[in-house]
């Protein structure tokens, strides 16, 4: 999947009157849009239409808990405009549910066009919208995970396959020796050539 950056809209979007009937407050929403850099950015269309930035300013921090040994820290935020000129397209997926029971639904897309001149907005129109009933998607997602608790609940499962005895012996003794020996042979295997 790849990467994107996120749009707040606090202006006044066009919806179509499906769409306003089924989805909830869309200004509460996140958009994604691919048309900037693409870096997990954070973007603000404001009330006026002014397209803002929140810059962020990050610092390495060492740390051996982590995963990486370390970690990026935000040092320093700010919304600042962002001088945009061209087209943006964004958009949002949501699915929203008809009942508690979360078995029945609709997925609502919505795609939006805004052109753009020197950070202010000069026009927004709806691209395409979708409202597809999604009660069987729900429904089979459902029967899925329930599935798989099943499975994960079986005896051999619970008390042996997913223990941490089970996946240090797996690791440890299984996987490790098999990594090994298939270095190994890519070495051997690459001094053949190397000299044949």
């Amino acid at each position: 999947m790849a990467m994107f950056d996120s749009i707040r809209c606090n202006y006044p979007l066009p919806l179509p009157l499906e769409v306003v009937d089924k989805l909830p407050d869309i200004y509460e929403k996140e958009f994604q849009t691919k048309d900037f850099e693409n870096l997990l950015d954070y973007y603000i269309l404001t009330e006026d239409g002014e397209i803002l930035f929140h810059k962020k300013k990050y610092e390495w921090r060492d740390d051996d808990s982590s995963f990486l040994k370390g970690y990026m820290e935000v040092i320093e935020e700010e919304i600042i405009p962002h001088p945009f000129h061209g087209l943006v397209n964004f958009y949002c997926y949501e699915t929203v549910y008809s009942d508690t029971s979360r078995l029945s639904g609709y997925d609502i897309s919505i795609d939006y066009m805004a052109k753009f001149n020197n950070g202010r907005l000069d026009s927004i129109e709806v691209l395409e919208y979708k409202i597809e009933d999604a009660t069987e998607r729900l429904v089979e997602l459902d029967k899925f995970f329930k599935k798989q608790q099943l499975i994960r609940n079986f005896w051999y499962n619970k008390y042996i396959f997913n223990t941490t005895a089970w996946n240090w012996f797996k690791k440890k003794i299984l996987i490790l020796p098999i990594n090994k020996t298939i270095k190994v042979l890519t070495k051997f295997e690459s001094l053949i050539w190397k000299y044949l």
